[in-house]
């Protein structure tokens, strides 16, 4: 096993080599168990707000526990690689469907997967006795937990990861070593003070109290991983967004610290026009796989995104006629 000095060395460089890949920061913590994230999981699910996700219900005891998927490792490397474009809108024209941020270009897992790829490579040419295995939301685990443990940044009252100074618009990766790496000092200040604004912006209320997300209400959920008919008192609160939302975290005020990304694949591939809701709703499932094909709406599947697509075009309709109402109604008082 090497010394802690050349423990301390190897982790200086792999980080500087993290950096020099793109990642925009990165972490390392220990890999023991997240117990009281493990035990707050379990609350989370018994009250149902995982809503159909049956799959977190099956891996429940495990993703609290980074060794039940690589049972050597002694240390977690978190990365995190920022996704924001400023001269982007985070919301699109109500005639047209407003896809999150994050989604519209390349697949991230791709990307950040392959970064990390390269980043354990360089580590054994370094020490030929180094193993590890990444996960890009491959696994189970919980990412924001362990990236706050390795001091990347903390939880926000909107649940999102918030890095002190660079804001939220960013994907989580990391990798399990079985080198004991010296750990980074955890984030344990809550920067969010008194700000509500992420509560009071939602607009389904899936903000329930600080930290904790009814998945049932958000509309993130409810436009990529529900399955079945999204509930009618959900419909006005999802506007035009037909893949995501980005809502608590625009209205987050550490956000306006986010810099643009270098990654040109997150560069969007569709402009307003392209995803004009009487475009949307009329096309064929074919012509949906090819549109969207190396991104992550894809996930959403054909039969979902129609639904999203007829949901924004009620709220469309929904909303020129109460625009044409309030004409009316002006024009008989005058």
């Amino acid at each position: 096993m090497p010394s802690a000095s050349e423990l301390q060395k190897i982790k200086t460089a792999l980080v500087n080599q993290a950096l020099a890949l793109g990642f925009t920061a990165v972490g390392v913590t220990g890999a023991e168990p997240l117990q009281e994230e493990g035990t707050y999981l379990q609350r989370w699910l018994a009250k149902h707000y995982h809503g159909t996700m049956k799959w977190m219900e099956t891996h429940a005891s495990q993703r609290s526990d980074p060794r039940a998927f690589f049972p050597q490792a002694q240390s977690v490397v978190m990365v995190a690689l920022s996704y924001y474009r400023s001269r982007e809108p985070l919301i699109f024209p109500p005639e047209s469907g407003t896809i999150s941020l994050y989604a519209r270009g390349r697949d991230y897992h791709k990307i950040i997967r392959k970064k990390l790829k390269r980043l354990l490579e360089w580590l054994k040419e370094q020490m030929p006795e180094a193993e590890g295995r990444i996960f890009v939301d491959s696994f189970p685990v919980l990412e924001r937990a362990l990236a706050q443990r390795a001091g990347l940044g903390w939880i926000g009252k909107n649940a999102m990861l918030i890095l002190k100074g660079k804001g939220s618009w960013f994907f989580l990766g990391g990798m399990f070593l079985n080198l004991p790496l010296p750990p980074d000092e955890p984030l344990t200040h809550d920067y969010c003070g008194s700000c509500n604004r992420c509560l009071e912006a939602c607009p389904t209320r899936a903000i329930v109290a600080p930290r904790e997300v009814d998945a049932r209400r958000c509309i993130s959920y409810l436009t990529i991983e529900h399955h079945g008919e999204i509930a009618e008192e959900f419909h006005s609160g999802m506007g035009n967004y037909i893949f995501g939302c980005d809502i608590c975290q625009a209205v987050c005020p550490w956000n306006r610290f986010a810099r643009d990304t270098r990654e040109t694949d997150f560069s969007s591939r569709f402009t307003p026009q392209d995803l004009r809701l009487s475009r949307l709703i009329n096309l064929k499932q074919e012509e949906f796989e090819k549109m969207f094909q190396g991104t992550p709406v894809r996930r959403a599947g054909y039969q979902r995104f129609r639904q999203n697509v007829g949901i924004a075009q009620q709220n469309l309709a929904s909303a020129a006629g109460s625009s044409g109402e309030a004409s009316t109604a002006q024009e008989e008082q005058s």
